[in-house]
């Protein structure tokens, strides 16, 4: 008897539980999702493998904007992160974002719930159902989202004996909702990448994948290990590179998706699909609209074209559409007749310039860290030749005021993925006059610290953008490189 797919896939999936539990952090909630989606990042991920794997292409395809059915935004979130940080392949990366899953509020229902009647008498049991050190099932669930966990709470928590079979229960009732939700090939490659260790590529038969199509024999792209000619839009690649296909309007030019110019890919304004800085007469707009020509006497300022005779008398402020603007408001800054601009959040308007406000409050947003193979000494970090169990602590301070926050522990990475905001509104002022990190491997007896440094902060970074800093390897410790956000506060 042959099975359907998402029986197959259940199968795969309980016997990784059984072989293997990765474990995962019980943290608050579930971040919202930021701007650059992972698919966004998949589609042109594919061209630094050059050994991709069929999952990696079912991802990079137009099928993967259905991920958030069935995926917790946590989770894409932080694989969206890896891939920007150049890690190979939208498979591998969603498979390692498994760790910075966060429990939302149906998460935590289906633990109170299992707690309750399918193991009454557990101690603690709502505290570790998610715990990564523990032997609790509730880590199959915590990559998905709301409405999978929901399903796996309704099927398999109102039973007699549902302790024992849960897991069972749980791996068929995720496999069949997320083929539901999607279609079957991206269902195959989310429930059985979510039982693979981080970022762990398997092939045919639960063996390494091994590529054949490589660029000693393929001039285009590769798709299932075979060479494609790499110039349609439906199989766009060169080098031997992943074949994308080209979402919307994207055509396939040189081996590579381009996108027409628009706002994801210019600042300027578009003159047919050549992006300009947008502040010529003839050529003046942004955001990646159209170049807009200013008639008449209208000139081009900061991208938009005002009136010139108001730009001739208007020394002292700034020109909008209502005419001569003081140029001191957030809102409506500028001086020397040029276009008024909106200076955005936490910024203020002074001496017709747009600066940063000291006063405004923004949350440290740590997304994930790159740690050496080995210790200063050359050794396993520990004992049994593992990796370190990292998590991170951050500080701030200006005077007397101080901050600090700490992640949770990721166990046995030397790439952690957080995802986590340890610390929330915290002055501008504060973060730009001291801001430091520290990374420490977390031990049964004492913790040994890993590296760390005071980080400087620019004005310009506070717009929610990822940022990237290495601390250089101190006395006692390695060097550490950290990826994370300056977030607005809510």
């Amino acid at each position: 008897m042959t099975l359907p797919w998402w029986a197959r896939a259940a199968t795969i999936a309980a016997f990784a539980v059984v072989v293997a539990l990765p474990v995962l952090p019980a943290c608050s909630s579930d971040p919202e999702p930021t701007a650059g989606t992972f698919c966004d990042r998949a589609k042109s991920s594919g061209e630094k493998c050059t050994e991709p794997t069929d999952c990696d292409g079912t991802f990079a395809g137009g099928s993967c904007a259905s991920l958030e059915k069935v995926v917790s935004a946590a989770t894409l979130n932080a694989a969206r992160d890896c891939l920007e940080s150049g890690v190979c392949g939208p498979a591998s990366c969603l498979s390692r974002a498994q760790k910075s899953a966060q429990p939302t509020a149906a998460h935590k229902q289906l633990a109170a719930n299992f707690c309750t009647f399918c193991a009454p008498n557990l101690e603690n049991c709502e505290a570790s159902f998610y715990s990564r050190t523990g032997k609790m099932p509730g880590r199959l669930v915590l990559p998905y989202s709301e409405e999978i966990v929901k399903a796996v709470d309704d099927e398999c928590t109102g039973t007699e004996g549902c302790q024992a079979s849960f897991t069972t229960c749980a791996t068929e009732v995720l496999a069949r909702a997320v083929g539901e939700k999607v279609d079957e090939t991206l269902a195959t490659c989310v429930v059985t990448g979510f039982t693979q260790d981080e970022g762990e590529g398997k092939g045919p038969g639960g063996g390494a994948q091994v590529a054949t199509c490589t660029p000693a024999n393929c001039q285009g792209c590769c798709r299932e290990d075979k060479c494609e000619e790499g110039k349609g839009t439906d199989a766009c690649g060169a080098g031997a590179s992943a074949c994308q296909i080209c979402a919307g309007a994207q055509q396939c030019i040189a081996g590579k998706c381009k996108e027409p110019c628009g706002p994801n890919n210019c600042a300027g304004c578009c003159d047919g699909d050549t992006c300009v800085e947008g502040n010529a007469k003839d050529k003046c707009g942004e955001g990646g609209g159209a170049c807009k020509g200013c008639a008449g006497d209208l000139v081009c300022s900061n991208h938009t074209c005002i009136d010139g005779s108001c730009q001739a008398t208007c020394v002292n402020g700034c020109c909008s559409a209502a005419g001569c603007q003081p140029g001191t408001a957030a809102n409506a800054c500028g001086t020397g007749g040029e276009a008024c601009v909106d200076c955005g959040f936490g910024r203020t308007c002074k001496s017709g310039a747009c600066a940063l406000d000291p006063n405004s409050l923004w949350d440290v947003y740590i997304s994930f860290a790159v740690i050496p193979e080995k210790s200063r000494s050359n050794l396993p970090w520990d004992t049994a030749g593992g990796a370190p169990d990292p998590y991170m602590k951050t500080f701030s301070s200006e005077g007397t005021s101080v901050h600090s926050g700490e992640t949770s522990v990721q166990n046995d990475s030397t790439v952690p993925f957080w995802a986590e905001t340890p610390m929330t509104g915290i002055k501008a002022s504060e973060l730009l006059n001291k801001f430091s990190i520290e990374v420490w491997d977390s031990d049964v007896d004492f913790d040994d610290y890993i590296g760390g440094c005071t980080v400087p902060l620019s004005a310009a970074i506070f717009d929610g953008s990822l940022q990237d800093y290495t601390c250089q390897a101190p006395t006692s410790g390695v060097p550490v490189k950290f990826y994370y956000r300056i977030n607005p506060h809510p």
